[in-house]
């Protein structure tokens, strides 16, 4: 198995990831009709295959979305919160202003609790938030946000929003089988989830999971979207139907890659891998004298944000990479003037990830070399 195949590029940015042979060809199984039987088997093994790989089988239902992760990002904003009530959105990081976002265009109050892109979100804040603010319905957080590489404690929040009697939604799109060996620790009613990433699937369809207090909530918000509303779908989808037309082939990709998963020893053997790759990149960035900006004890197991060697610009150094056929990816707002990201998603084996290292050197040294 090659996550490389005729010399195509090493994708190492936060989405689309790089998948294995036998997820891709998974996609050449053939044209089916989304109305016919054998595609209400396919959509019933995804719905429980995707509960039972993250640990939430006996708690969550999944509902799946033809969409990119910001699809089921606004489907769950807006499933979750009732006529005339507001979401409290944890906001340090770009994907958290999205989920703000989301709700604000969709005419639902928003309260914010902020922090700098380098700290994670403090629970505390997230409690006297609520209690200021008595009229939330959900708090809603990004558990990875990819902005910089930050993990929030998002099973702490979710603890305070219980406590609350509020909805917990998270949106761990980069985190799912990456950050946590399940997701019955995150305390949440409505989690977001995209096929691709850790699940290593094509990018393409996304979903949520929904608890027993989620899908009654779901049942009780206003419809607000067509095409986004996930009671519609849950309908269809507990009777092997699907609203509109989805994409059956990305479908089959993602059903391949749950089954790839689990033959690999689950969610557990991904997250010990993910480590590993996690620990031989930074290592290699130390060797390099190349400094990461989140402190090791909030860092994802995926994104690393690099300080830029000194005198050289993002642009050079992408196109140099690029050119040896690794792709990495710039820094958000602000931060694109001084960092640079590498995240180490979907099909990578090590021994491409110690390319990648090689590379970078190369071209740091070259760069430096033309001045």
């Amino acid at each position: 198995m090659t996550a490389n195949p005729g010399g195509s590029l090493v994708l190492l940015n936060p989405g689309p990831a790089c998948t294995s042979d036998r997820v891709r060809a998974a996609l050449g199984r053939g044209d089916w009709c989304h109305r016919e039987p054998e595609f209400s088997e396919l959509l019933a093994s995804i719905r429980s295959g995707l509960t039972r790989v993250l640990n939430v089988a006996d708690t969550h239902e999944a509902i799946v979305v033809t969409g990119s992760g910001t699809s089921a990002m606004e489907m769950a904003v807006i499933s979750a919160v009732r006529a005339d009530r507001s979401i409290l959105v944890v906001r340090n990081g770009v994907y958290g202003d999205r989920l703000a976002g989301i709700a604000e265009v969709h005419g639902i109050t928003v309260h914010s609790v902020g922090g700098a892109w380098t700290d994670p979100a403090d629970p505390q804040a997230v409690r006297a938030a609520l209690a200021e603010h008595p009229d939330v319905d959900a708090v809603a957080v990004v558990q990875h946000e990819t902005t910089t590489g930050l993990v929030n404690p998002v099973g702490a929040i979710g603890r305070i929003a219980r406590e609350a009697g509020v909805l917990m939604v998270v949106d761990a799109i980069s985190a799912t089988a990456i950050e946590d060996e399940g997701h019955e620790d995150l305390n949440a009613d409505i989690i977001c989830g995209t096929a691709n990433k850790g699940l290593h699937g094509l990018p393409g369809i996304s979903f949520i999971l929904c608890s027993h207090r989620g899908i009654e909530r779901l049942q009780e918000v206003p419809v607000r979207s067509l095409y986004l509303n996930a009671d519609t779908y849950l309908t269809g989808q507990r009777k092997g139907d699907v609203p509109f037309t989805p994409a059956v082939q990305v479908c089959f990709a993602l059903d391949e890659a749950i089954r790839e998963l689990e033959e690999r020893g689950g969610v557990a053997a991904r997250v010990a891998e993910y480590k590993e790759r996690a620990a031989l990149v930074r290592a290699g960035l130390a060797r390099l004298g190349l400094e990461v900006l989140i402190p090791a004890e909030h860092r994802s197991n995926s994104i690393s944000m690099i300080y830029l060697p000194e005198g050289i610009s993002y642009p050079e150094l992408h196109d140099a990479l690029k050119a040896d056929g690794f792709v990495i990816y710039a820094g958000q707002g602000d931060l694109a003037k001084t960092f640079f990201r590498v995240a180490t998603m979907g099909e990578l084996p090590l021994s491409t990830l110690e390319r990648f290292l090689t590379s970078l050197e190369t071209a740091i040294s070259k760069i430096r070399a033309g001045r």
